[in-house]
């Protein structure tokens, strides 16, 4: 899907998909390096595919922010 050049992996604008992931099948994510064309992030689903998908997103972005909030402890 993405192409690797030198171990920099860039998504084309047609393999940019807009397309909702649940949040259950990412297992990771990281982001498409400053030198491709266009700017993307890799998300790597639980079945090891790995699909390229638009940062901006409202969607990605929700996801995003579950991320960086804390973990509550329970006492």
């Amino acid at each position: 899907l993405a192409v690797r050049t030198s171990t920099v992996m860039c998504c084309s604008k047609e393999e940019i998909s807009s397309q909702k992931i649940p949040e259950r099948r990412i297992q990771e994510y990281s982001y498409t390096s400053p030198s491709c064309t266009h700017k993307a992030a890799l998300v790597k689903l639980r079945t090891g595919r790995t699909t390229c998908v638009d940062p901006e997103q409202s969607w990605f972005q929700q996801y995003l922010k579950k991320q960086k909030k804390p973990r509550s402890t329970s006492q």
